[in-house]
């Protein structure tokens, strides 16, 4: 039963571990560039459901930044600023490239959406390209991390459970410890106590 309480007090300190290391890196990452980054990827939540079936809504998108406009083509997915909302991002796929000021513009649809969005996209607008990685659910867990609740919740709790695991560890090994060396001490005092008995 001890081997047990132990095996699983260790798989919860190192799941705990885990998930605050990727945590604090996502948060700090995200706060230092704007957005989450890993391996040169960026991430974004995807809020929507214009992209279903391929991207569904609460998914996490991996994107590659910096992108080429000239290289772009039909059917590539991009995330881009909104026309109308810079602050904005949206990520929907090109139907039709075409040239607008000299520069390539983007005629984008959401896969799920009945018509093409209103206008076009300029090259200048384009934020990264979509590389087909997607991890489904996690961006409701980005989403909410980024509040303030959320950093109490997935930071700072997980933090000090797993500061007072690791000191509960390291009690119990020091009680441990302890326990070993009072047989010796037993012994060692038996021993003096015979052969001053016999000496007598």
């Amino acid at each position: 039963m001890k081997r047990v309480l132990k095996w699983g007090s260790t798989v919860v300190t190192v799941i705990l571990g885990i998930a605050l290391i990727v945590t604090v890196y996502t948060a700090v990452t995200s706060r230092i560039k704007g957005v989450p980054e890993i391996g040169g990827l960026q991430m974004y939540e995807v809020l929507s459901g214009s992209m279903e079936p391929g991207i569904h809504t609460g998914s996490v998108i991996f994107d590659k930044p910096g992108v080429d406009a000239k290289t772009l083509r039909v059917g590539d997915v991009i995330t881009f600023k909104a026309i109308d909302n810079p602050k904005m991002l949206i990520t929907h796929r090109i139907v039709q490239v075409k040239t607008q000021d000299g520069a390539p513009a983007f005629q984008t649809k959401g896969d799920a959406n009945d018509a093409a969005d209103s206008g076009l996209v300029p090259a200048a607008n384009v934020v990264a390209q979509y590389k087909n990685i997607t991890i489904p659910y996690v961006g409701y867990y980005l989403n909410f991390m980024k509040s303030k609740m959320g950093i109490i919740l997935l930071i700072i709790v997980p933090g000090a459970l797993l500061i007072l695991t690791t000191m509960i560890s390291l009690f119990r090994e020091i009680m441990k410890i302890e326990k070993d060396k009072k047989p010796d001490l037993v012994n060692a005092s038996s021993d003096a106590t015979s052969e001053n008995a016999t000496k007598a």
